[in-house]
């Protein structure tokens, strides 16, 4: 519980000694048919005695072919006080940085994996605008290429850091916004405004940081009336936006003091806190009304994307679209190939059989995907190194690799 790099250090050479748990701080586990904590560790106060994360050990072939990005952290704590959130039950609110060269070492580190994008999982990147110009600074300084988004809150960004964040390979980032409605923000305790949403989107705007915002339904005191004010908000502004249904976690503020709260926590079935499904019912929202809401949002986006497809397959789409209906195509491939051992179940062949084109036909034929989707897709991951085929004296078979490893390594 709490931050475990020191407790699983403590616990993993006594795991087999239930005796001994007793002495490590920060676990929970059952005894004479109860919980039992054994006590809060306190947080580790200097994030540069941590070593970098074993990605060795990774298959980082698969994550390299999926093609989605390498999250890091550049600093643990939150200072805010939102009410829905679990954050600052699990890093503090004390903030907590990171050196900038040593980040920039795992930067460089993961890069010779050859990831070429990065995602700042940071609660709050853009907490201390010095420490962003120094973390910028020295990706600028060393000369590296890389595309990269962070988290921010609306009233810790402006035109200057944005560019600072753009010049150093920064695109993207991510705004919680969480409500269109001014008193709501207020009683959440967000802590910014509406004036400063638009201005911060206003900003990255200017600066050519793409940005998307994320909205929460089901918040005490929501109704029918908020609601509304959130999408058309969000609709105003102009940029990628989501929304996403409040999951009451235990340790979050709106769970703990319900009872101060507007608010009927509806379930304690924890396979349907994803954000996904209505758990709470306010005295203006029932359950139905907030997932009939986002049924309808994500209505409108599947016929946005229906239409799209429509277009690509007729060849009346715009070239932008085309690579987007490509990649959300080849995307969902290699996901298939990854989560079911496609490759190692269908790629094993008799000497003399194991072309890439008997390998695709299989694949085309357990995925039903399109044959030339499924050819061109193998032979990208095979240029690229992420699958190759190895002999022996009587069979072939198809493996993806392990990272930076030859063959005879593997």
């Amino acid at each position: 519980m709490g931050e475990g790099e020191e407790t699983l250090r403590e616990l993993l050479p006594v795991i087999q000694d239930r005796a001994a748990w007793e002495t490590v701080k920060g676990i929970a586990f059952r005894k004479d048919g109860q919980a039992h904590f054994t006590g809060v560790r306190a947080f580790i106060e200097d994030l540069d005695t941590l070593p970098l994360p074993a990605r060795h050990l990774l298959p980082i072939s698969r994550y390299l072919a999926l093609g989605f990005p390498v999250s890091i952290i550049t600093s643990r704590g939150c200072p805010n006080q939102c009410i829905f959130c679990l954050g600052r039950r699990m890093v503090g609110h004390k903030v907590r940085y990171r050196t900038p060269q040593l980040i920039v070492n795992e930067i460089e580190d993961i890069i010779s994996y050859g990831f070429t994008r990065i995602n700042i999982a940071d609660d709050l990147f853009t907490s201390n605008k010095a420490r962003v110009r120094a973390f910028c600074d020295e990706i600028k300084c060393r000369g590296i290429k890389i595309t990269w988004s962070a988290f921010a809150r609306v009233n810790t960004v402006d035109v200057e850091v944005l560019a600072i964040m753009r010049e150093a390979g920064c695109d993207t980032v991510s705004f919680g916004i969480e409500s269109g409605n001014a008193e709501m923000l207020k009683h959440i305790k967000k802590g910014i405004t509406l004036k400063q949403a638009v201005k911060a989107v206003q900003a990255c705007k200017e600066t050519g940081v793409r940005v998307h915002a994320s909205f929460m339904i089901g918040l005490p005191g929501e109704s029918p009336e908020t609601i509304a004010d959130s999408s058309t908000f969000a609709e105003g502004l102009g940029i990628d936006y989501g929304f996403h249904l409040l999951a009451p976690f235990p340790g979050t503020t709106v769970r703990e003091e319900q009872e101060k709260y507007d608010i009927e926590i509806l379930t304690d079935d924890w396979d349907l806190y994803d954000a996904n499904v209505p758990i709470v019912r306010t005295s203006l929202m029932s359950e139905t009304y907030a997932a009939n809401f986002i049924e309808a949002y994500e209505a409108h986006h599947r016929d946005i994307w229906d239409r799209t497809v429509k277009r690509f397959e007729q060849g009346t789409c715009t070239d932008y679209e085309g690579l987007h209906v490509l990649g959300y195509n080849r995307m969902h491939l290699v996901f298939k190939l990854l989560s079911t051992d496609l490759i190692e179940r269908h790629g094993v062949f008799n000497n003399g059989d194991s072309s890439m084109q008997i390998l695709a036909e299989r694949i085309t034929q357990q995925t039903g995907a399109q044959p030339k989707l499924v050819q061109n897709t193998l032979q990208q991951l095979s240029d690229a190194g992420y699958i190759k085929p190895l002999a022996d004296a009587t069979t072939t078979r198809w493996y993806w690799t392990q990272n930076n490893l030859s063959d005879a390594e593997y």
